[in-house]
């Protein structure tokens, strides 16, 4: 008995502790003070209970403490309804699973065996065993993407929208409008279509080469995304892959060496390019059964194949990729390191030294190059009478280099240092003969820069490793082995684009506190892969992003940026807020 009096007296359940608290107030006549001593609140939540309580009885409404049972089965969902629901499916050729998984987007709730019960009651039997092209023939019409055009600014005012797709792409929009972006385009002279100009084609490609798109023909990724379309490139939604492929085939290389020219005159005037050039070919493979391509020597792969042979010029200090051509045949290649020469002088100057290896062009254009005052180092290659001399040489004629601010595994080597004039052209060159390097026969380097002590030059060539990283780097994120199409001027134009997206992803890594060496892979994956929602007001776009480890860093990076108009956003600003919804 002791228990059950127990149970009224000291209630531990909410509703009940209220009542009985209110009870207390109400018919006991105790203060609020005496009613929070006894039930353990505080006098402001008494007050608080009894003002609520009061107002529910004058608006007529009983305030909830007991439930009123209601005896009998509980009602049930219109069955009719939801069976001829099962049956409509059915027609379709769908099976119990896909049935119950279309209800479920439906709001109903059924199981695996209700719906094998009504197809049994109304005649239907078993499903025969189908293809996935049987599955896919029978499967509901699929949504048509809607067709891509400029944003209607004035019927999107003050429209949400969430996407777990490209939201974290458009903290890129600020960068891209301080490098001016939009003026290289112009500056190209890119081709416009009907429904859209020449910006918002190519920043269709860049949002997709910035947000690691495999491929063109993955079009359901973004083709009914309104973030990544409607905010980057100022669309509604991306252009999809049949767009996206003809437009590639209207650009001719002009147009593409124009767009590299002002991309260089841009970086050069932020001082993130040294002069100093690492040039490198990449073969980037061809899959198609019929190929116009020539065979090239595929590194990653250690064979030959049919392949597009791209050459690749990169700073060493800051990544930046400054030239690329697609166009390359092999009777043509030695020139290509004059071409990038007479590429770079548009801007009134030299490069400070190009540093390749011994294929990338020939002693004749070697002989050009240190007529026209173009610094370079090279490599020699390997011949019996090179190897000969070096062993005829006296032991005191070399000399001890300490190479330092290096993490090879050698630091201290042996080195000749002489004056040659090579056999086929009659020219004076400065050779360095390297040995005690960790490698079995010696190595030539070639030079025409004479003021350079041993040591720098030699640490200089070493660092030309950094071409071949960043074209690994290529390969990796920005798929250039994904070429479908040995159609030249098309992949010129992706890699150029490839070429730019890199860029942006290193000016955007140097203002990445911590961050400056990391790759386009890391970046994108830390900072920019990421979801959330965005709003679009009368002179500004917020973009709500979801919370991340490394977020704080990426605003703060756009906080040095500062507000900046996009003009191709109809010059309206990017404000940037954390979503604060899970």
């Amino acid at each position: 008995m002791e228990q059950l009096t127990r149970f009224f007296l000291e209630p531990k359940q909410i509703l009940h502790k209220r009542y009985e608290a209110l009870r207390a107030l109400c018919v006991e006549k105790l203060s609020a003070k005496e009613v929070a001593t006894r039930f353990g609140y505080s006098i402001f939540t008494v007050n608080a209970m009894k003002r609520d309580f009061v107002k529910a009885i004058k608006n007529g409404q009983t305030p909830l403490f007991f439930l009123t049972p209601t005896p009998g089965r509980k009602p049930k969902e219109n069955r009719d309804e939801l069976k001829q629901q099962i049956i409509t499916l059915r027609k379709q050729n769908l099976s119990v699973l896909d049935i119950k998984a279309a209800l479920g987007s439906l709001g109903y709730q059924v199981s695996h065996d209700f719906i094998h019960r009504v197809l049994v009651e109304d005649g239907f039997t078993r499903l025969p065993r189908r293809t996935i092209l049987e599955k896919r023939k029978g499967a509901v019409t699929k949504l048509a993407a809607p067709k891509s055009q400029p944003i209607d600014w004035k019927a999107e005012l003050d429209k949400k929208y969430h996407s777990e797709l490209g939201i974290g792409l458009l903290a890129f929009l600020p960068l891209l409008a301080k490098l001016k972006v939009n003026e290289w385009i112009q500056w190209a002279g890119y081709p416009e279509t009907t429904e859209l100009n020449h910006i918002q084609n190519v920043l269709s490609f860049m949002a997709l080469k910035l947000g690691n798109y495999e491929r063109y023909s993955h079009d359901d990724m973004w083709a009914m995304d309104r973030s990544i379309g409607g905010l980057f490139a100022g669309l509604n939604v991306l252009p999809k892959n049949a767009t996206l492929s003809s437009y590639s085939y209207r650009v001719e290389r002009q147009m593409n060496l124009r767009f590299l020219q002002a991309m260089l005159k841009t970086f050069k005037q932020k001082e993130l390019l040294s002069g100093m050039i690492n040039l490198d070919f990449s073969a980037i493979p061809h899959w198609g059964d019929a190929s116009i391509l020539e065979n090239n020597w595929s590194g990653k792969r250690r064979k030959s194949l049919k392949s597009i042979l791209a050459l690749l010029c990169q700073d060493p200090d800051s990544g930046i990729l400054c030239y690329s051509d697609a166009e390359v045949r092999h009777n043509k290649q030695s020139d290509c390191v004059l071409e990038f020469v007479n590429f770079w002088k548009n801007e009134g100057e030299n490069p400070k030294c190009l540093i390749f290896d011994s294929k990338v062009t020939t002693y004749e254009n070697l002989v050009k190059l240190d007529r026209d005052g173009v610094k370079f180092i090279t490599i020699r290659r390997r011949s019996k009478n090179l190897l000969a001399k070096v062993a005829d040489l006296a032991p005191e004629s070399w000399q001890e280099v300490n190479l330092k601010n290096t993490a090879r595994k050698y630091t201290k080597v042996k080195v000749h240092d002489s004056a040659v004039k090579l056999p086929t052209v009659k020219h004076s060159f400065r050779q360095l003969t390297i040995t005690e390097h960790g490698r079995e026969k010696p190595t030539f380097i070639l030079t025409n820069e004479w003021d350079w002590d041993s040591a720098q030059i030699i640490a200089q060539y070493g660092r030309r490793w950094m071409v071949e990283k960043g074209i690994s780097e290529q390969i990796d994120f920005f798929h250039l082995n994904s070429l479908s199409s040995s159609i030249v001027v098309k992949v010129d134009f992706d890699l150029t684009l490839s070429l730019a997206a890199h860029n942006i992803y290193r000016a955007m890594a140097l203002m990445l506190e911590g961050h400056e060496s990391e790759t386009s892979k890391s970046l994108y994956a830390k900072f920019f892969s990421n979801g959330g929602g965005f709003e679009i007001k009368n002179d500004r776009v917020r973009v709500f992003l979801k919370k991340k480890r490394h977020l704080p860093i990426l605003i703060e990076a756009l906080n040095e940026i500062g507000p900046i108009p996009i003009p191709w956003l109809e010059n309206r600003f990017l404000e940037f807020q954390l979503w604060t919804v899970t």
